[in-house]
């Protein structure tokens, strides 16, 4: 049998040998409310009180500036019901320093199974409040810094497409093979000019003039936009480059500013290609306009000086040379013959073993004293490699 007052002493001394502090009050609830009949050793070293210090005082002795005391809003009716009450809340030692407690407060109920008394568990959480508050400000720190390398790359997004965008609307004004050339080589943009072995295609539209009469600016835009878009494919395919859109008529060079095998056989494929690319546009110019157009295309090859010309803060890509000009009155030469390809001496010569011709002679073209033999592409006998003729013959 359990002797007297045994249960007692043994309440006592686990109380006294608990590390949270433990705090019992009387069970008055209303003002002035309850004040402290115990406290065990562990509230002693944690508050800085004394127990004799601290019997008969209000638990609010441990409160002080920066307290919160919406914390006890629930407290009297909770603890009236018999339900535990938690909290946390700043309270104050005997010292004056703050500190964070953890409180947990049970009713104690007698015999008869009122509560008489209230027992409060206190843990301090000063450490744990500290590095839960350095843990969330270092998310806060983080969460910014998120939010800043976000905005960083937004921006950097924006200016991205930005300049993304100026670059497609420049290659839309300057070569694309120059732009690259350009931006991959730092000193590329200086204006110097070097010499290369190209071939030339000139192209233009018979009869414009009356055609764009019938039609409003407005058409006349829509209509070349249609043309020149359709015949930009099929010369890409055959990497030629497009220098220059001069009125109704293409000026295309094969071999600058990038060398590439055999230009002369790329420039009379691609002018092969572009008189059949005819049937389609005409489809549409037809559709669209009630319109249909014939071209002529004049090829010359040979020596160029190729380069940037202009001035500090203008400069274009130019070509210049006597072969320039000879092909341009190659093209000329085809006035009267609907979708004629003339080519020179030096293009027959690179190109004679594999295309079919017809020879027009010594021809007196404009610029020059000394006549100039000419040859019209008729039809092919050999493909060159990676490239293929329309099935069909070229005269028409």
């Amino acid at each position: 049998m359990t002797a007297p007052g045994e249960n007692k002493i043994n309440t006592e001394i686990m109380l006294e040998s608990m590390t949270e502090s433990v705090l019992i009050t009387t069970s008055d609830l209303d003002a002035p409310g309850p004040f402290i009949i115990y406290v065990n050793r562990a509230f002693e070293t944690m508050t800085g009180w004394q127990r004799e210090e601290i019997l008969g005082k209000s638990p609010r002795i441990l409160q002080g500036p920066k307290t919160e005391a919406g914390i006890f809003q629930d407290l009297q009716e909770k603890l009236k019901k018999g339900k535990i009450w938690s909290g946390r809340t700043v309270n104050y030692r005997k010292d004056g320093s703050e500190f964070y407690m953890q409180w947990s407060i049970v009713p104690i109920r007698n015999e008869g199974g009122e509560i008489h008394q209230y027992l409060a568990i206190q843990t301090d959480v000063t450490q744990k409040v500290h590095t839960e508050r350095k843990l969330q400000q270092a998310m806060e720190k983080e969460r910014k810094r998120t939010l800043e390398i976000e905005k960083a790359n937004i921006k950097l997004n924006n200016l991205i497409n930005r300049q993304k965008r100026t670059l497609d609307l420049f290659i839309k004004y300057v070569p694309e093979t120059i732009v690259k050339k350009a931006l991959a080589h730092q000193d590329y943009i200086k204006r110097e000019g070097e010499q290369l072995e190209v071939a030339l295609l000139f192209c233009d539209i018979r009869n414009f003039t009356s055609i764009a009469e019938r039609l409003t600016p407005k058409q006349v835009v829509e209509f070349l936009n249609i043309y020149y878009s359709m015949m930009s494919k099929v010369i890409k395919g055959y990497h030629g480059v497009i220098n220059q859109f001069i009125g109704d008529g293409i000026f295309v060079v094969f071999g600058a500013p990038d060398p590439i095998p055999d230009p002369e056989m790329s420039s009379v494929q691609c002018a092969v290609d572009m008189v059949h690319q005819l049937d389609d546009i005409n489809d549409r110019l037809k559709n669209t306009f009630n319109e249909n157009i014939i071209i002529g295309i004049g090829i010359n090859s040979g020596p160029i000086i190729a380069g940037n010309l202009g001035s500090e803060d203008r400069l274009s890509y130019s070509i210049t040379g006597d072969v320039v000009n000879t092909a341009n009155r190659i093209e000329s030469l085809t006035k009267d013959q609907p979708n004629a390809i003339l080519i020179s001496q030096s293009v027959y010569d690179k190109t004679k073993a594999r295309i079919v011709t017809h020879p027009w002679g010594e021809v007196q073209i404009k610029g020059k004293n000394e006549k100039i033999n000419v040859f019209q592409v008729l039809d092919y006998k050999k493909k060159l490699p990676g490239l293929t003729f329309p099935p069909s013959s070229l005269s028409r």
